[in-house]
């Protein structure tokens, strides 16, 4: 059976040995055992639907593999599937700046595209911490958000065109770039979040956009959960803001331990905000100083730092963005839950009394 499917590819890009199972067979998730039948690593569409149409005389389940940086368990193979890894499907092609779109098969690691979008004096501003292996596929597949989702959205919002094979090996070409396209059902948000339950996506169209002016990032001590929302609301009262975040002490602690970064600032905060600013004029600087007082005189904020260069304001990022590499070795149970963004400190408090009274064994990060 494996021998008709390295005919399709080659006997090289059939991986049957333990490693290569155990690497490709699961994402970040650790608690999950792996058992994949092999892996197939295609080159071109029409590989892909060759290999779908195997599977299907074949009666074997496929899993599509990208980047493999999810912690949900989404790309793990448990039952004897073979994995399609898409890492060598990862040409960059079809640069058009007048629609300021890029085509990019799903292999394409997110930054390499956002590197591209520079050279090119554009932006790709879907942006996360596993940028320098997660790949454009498993983006779009899983509708990926990351850190400037208040003002750039989610990838979604940046898909212009799929290429698709479906599980019955058809080959779909969904919306073919359109800005404007009424012409019905568009599909395409179909796949966009499906987590290749419905067809495997094998090179996207990605919108740019001009990349802001210089950026900011202030970080911010907050005493209390409840002034979370009122500093929100200050700052994207008067504010182009491209980034909120916010973080526990605890989640600090654990980041500081195993970065060797240094916290922000000497006094000890129970919550951290992150936010970045375009930087557009001198009185934009001005108002965010001021908000700051004014969050200051308010009580809802008890010390701050701004960045000084972008090495700072990288280290400040990683405050944030590091906390899951840094209770990776702990086995974490990982969960990403959506709410309304006012309802985030109501939801924050009732879980915290549910987890303290259910769980006191668990550090909640």
């Amino acid at each position: 059976m494996l021998d008709k499917l390295k005919h399709i590819t080659s006997p090289e890009r059939v991986l049957t040995d333990k490693e290569s199972l155990e690497n490709y067979g699961k994402d970040w998730t650790k608690h999950i055992p792996v058992k994949a039948l092999a892996v197939v690593l295609p080159k071109s569409t029409e590989e892909v639907v060759e290999i779908v149409l195997w599977a299907r005389e074949n009666k074997v389940a496929l899993v599509p593999s990208g980047g493999r940086t999810g912690l949900s368990g989404a790309a793990i193979a448990t039952k004897g599937e073979v994995v399609v890894s898409f890492d060598k499907m990862n040409k960059i092609s079809d640069f058009d700046p007048i629609d300021k779109t890029v085509t990019c098969e799903a292999g394409v690691i997110t930054e390499d595209l956002q590197n591209f979008a520079k050279e090119n004096s554009l932006l790709y501003p879907v942006d996360f911490a596993a940028r320098g292996s997660s790949q454009i596929g498993g983006n779009i597949a899983t509708n990926a958000g990351g850190i400037k989702v208040i003002k750039y959205g989610l990838t979604r919002d940046w898909v212009a065109g799929l290429t698709v094979v479906t599980g019955t090996g058809e080959v779909l070409h969904l919306n073919n770039s359109l800005v404007k396209n009424a012409s019905g059902y568009d599909l395409r948000h179909l796949i966009i979040g499906s987590e290749g339950t419905l067809g495997f996506i094998t090179e996207a169209t990605m919108r740019l956009t001009r990349p802001p002016a210089a950026e900011q990032v202030f970080i911010l001590g907050v005493p209390k959960l409840d002034a979370v929302m009122n500093i929100f609301k200050a700052y994207t009262e008067k504010l182009p803001l491209l980034a909120f975040e916010m973080f526990t002490d605890m989640a600090l602690e654990y980041v500081v331990k195993s970065t060797g970064l240094q916290r922000p600032f000497e006094t000890k905060s129970k919550y951290y905000i992150l936010l970045e600013i375009e930087n557009d004029s001198d009185s934009t600087l001005e108002t965010a100083m001021n908000l700051f007082e004014t969050c200051t005189e308010n009580g809802w904020v008890e010390d701050g730092a701004i960045s000084q260069s972008p090495s700072q304001a990288t280290d400040f990022w990683r405050l944030r963005e590091d906390i899951s590499e840094a209770t990776s070795a702990f086995e974490p149970y990982k969960n990403d839950v959506s709410v309304r963004v006012s309802k985030v400190p109501e939801f924050l408090v009732q879980m915290d009394e549910i987890l303290t009274r259910e769980y006191p064994q668990f550090d909640v990060v």
